[in-house]
């Protein structure tokens, strides 16, 4: 439990969702400790996991007050609203338990907020302890371009950038907005959870802010076989946003991957009949896995993750047009 209690109600509340992974969370919440900024609370809610987490967290002396709520497997959306509903703090502050906070990472999310922002994105670095491998590196180099981007950008954050790995916006705007759609934990939707939510409180009128001196890394261990199930389940997430709100469907469907070097083999890749596309992300898959891919893996595993967005957005538009 927490060392020390805050008098009063805290600035921010720091919400973390988590699902078996003991170490990661333990770790974020130590993490947390090494906070500049003292203002605020933590709430960890553990999503229906027996690995020892709610013990290992509930033994953790800290100098910010703590909560552990534990919830049956309800996925992260759900979980995220639970932690919003206990919270105290003007601000909640929504981390992924994959996540090493900086230390000025609180400072810099208070220091947008009391600039006008009213929903705060942050830089989301590669962990340098995540596992070295081929898929972890292109998401430090994906991180990096998105770092970039943002930073010039014009005032309209992208649907696809508003995702709560890192993620402030004042409690009484999250109440107002309903929180999370927790419908999105179907089929593993995760991702529409965020996006819907992110589309929500810009259509709204919130100023959204990206502070790239708001920093958490992320400790990223997804292999290729989940990143590749992840490239589907996303554009589930997205098929069901875009019909939900055409006005961002053009948006959703903006290339997700670089595809420019291998235009040929995705023009191949999209025509493919159904038998012949799951030998074909075996094998990108496979080459992917290797420790060191080449050049022309790399494209190949990208273009294959470009054709399996297709094919999950076919699958739920097949899903919606038998559920009518």
């Amino acid at each position: 439990m927490a060392a020390a209690e805050l008098n009063g109600a805290p600035r921010f509340t720091v919400v973390v969702p988590t699902h078996r992974r003991r170490e990661l969370a333990v770790r974020l919440v130590h993490g947390l400790g090494d906070q500049e900024f003292e203002d605020f609370e933590a709430i960890v809610v553990v999503d229906g996991t027996d690995d020892g987490t709610t013990a290992a967290l509930r033994a953790l002396e800290t100098p910010f007050p703590l909560t552990v709520l534990e919830q049956s497997h309800r996925g992260a959306a759900a979980a995220r609203n639970a932690g919003a509903a206990a919270a105290r703090g003007e601000i909640l502050l929504f981390l992924d338990d994959d996540m090493r906070p900086d230390p000025a990472l609180l400072a810099e999310h208070d220091r947008s907020h009391r600039e006008g922002a009213q929903l705060v994105i942050g830089h989301l670095p590669l962990d340098p302890e995540s596992p070295p491998t081929a898929v972890a590196a292109a998401v430090g180099r994906w991180a990096e371009r998105r770092r970039a981007r943002l930073s010039t950008t014009d005032g309209q954050v992208p649907v696809h950038d508003l995702i709560t790995g890192q993620m402030s916006v004042a409690r009484e705007a999250f109440q107002r907005l309903g929180g999370f759609d927790v419908a999105f934990t179907r089929g593993g939707l995760v991702p529409g959870a965020d996006r819907d939510f992110g589309y929500r409180a810009r259509r709204d009128g919130l100023s959204v802010v990206f502070n790239p001196a708001a920093i958490s890394s992320q400790h990223y261990e997804v292999d290729a076989v989940d990143y590749t199930r992840r490239s589907r389940d996303s554009a589930r997430g997205d098929r069901i946003l875009a019909a939900r709100y055409p006005e961002i469907a053009d948006e959703l469907w903006e290339p997700q991957f670089d595809t420019r070097p291998a235009k040929l083999v995705l023009g191949t890749l999209a025509a493919l009949p159904r038998p012949l596309s799951s030998p074909v992300r075996f094998v990108a898959v496979r080459l992917f896995s290797r420790p060191e891919p080449g050049r022309w893996s790399n494209r190949f595993f990208f273009a294959v993750q470009t054709m399996e967005r297709r094919r999950g957005a076919r699958e739920e538009r097949r899903g919606s047009r038998r559920s009518r």
